[in-house]
């Protein structure tokens, strides 16, 4: 229990209220898993960088932030929570191989490990898959290169990909609608090019620019 002993109250003054972790004084849920991230007796619990950095729309950080805390409805927890409502809950929808988990959908699922090695690829990269999809963001991968360029769009092209999977995911639940390889790595492509190309970063660059060549695009 904090001691008050110590503080002095002055009734000439109103009554505010202010958090310290922030710099306005107001909380903010950047600022406190910025704060948790720094922590120095615990580990990184959150890829902090790679979500509220990236040029990407809110409702997709979101998703991210959902996504490296494992809290997205997949088949696993659906099944944990409202049992009645998960959907085959022992086979993933991309695969029809394993059960759906975060760390398999986004990471293990034999599409999504493709489509992971053809970014990869795409930086002129080898590849290991780590154990889980939140050890995959905390990873400082330069890919693109160190400059702001390469930064923002690396981030763009993992954010993307994990969204394009789940949208992917989703169409061939409730749609019915399934789409091939090909075309999600052009759908991770355009999403990729069109954020990158809305950043300031990339202020000046063509989007056909962007869209043929990443790497060339941040030299």
């Amino acid at each position: 229990m904090r001691s008050f002993d110590c503080l002095r109250i002055s009734p000439s003054v109103p009554d505010k209220r202010s958090w310290s972790l922030s710099p306005s004084g107001l909380f903010t849920v950047k600022y406190f898993f910025l704060a948790l991230s720094q922590y120095s007796e615990l580990p990184p619990v959150f890829p902090t960088k790679i979500v509220w950095n990236a040029q990407v729309p809110f409702k997709v950080k979101s998703f991210v932030w959902l996504v490296a805390h494992k809290k997205v409805n997949t088949n696993d927890l659906l099944q944990l929570r409202r049992p009645y409502k998960a959907l085959s809950p022992d086979i993933c929808k991309l695969c029809m191989k394993h059960g759906e988990t975060v760390d398999h959908l986004f990471l293990h699922c034999s599409l999504t490990m493709g489509l992971w090695h053809r970014l990869f690829q795409s930086a002129k990269m080898d590849w290991v898959s780590p154990r889980s999809i939140s050890d995959m963001l905390s990873s400082n991968f330069n890919d693109f290169g160190s400059s702001k360029r390469g930064i923002v769009l690396w981030q763009n092209a993992c954010i993307a990909l994990m969204w394009v999977v789940w949208r992917e995911r989703n169409a061939r639940i409730f749609e019915d609608k399934a789409r091939n390889a090909e075309y999600l790595w052009d759908s991770i492509c355009f999403l990729t090019s069109f954020w990158a190309f809305c950043s300031k970063v990339f202020k000046g660059i063509p989007f056909n620019i962007l869209q043929l060549d990443w790497l060339a695009a941040c030299n």
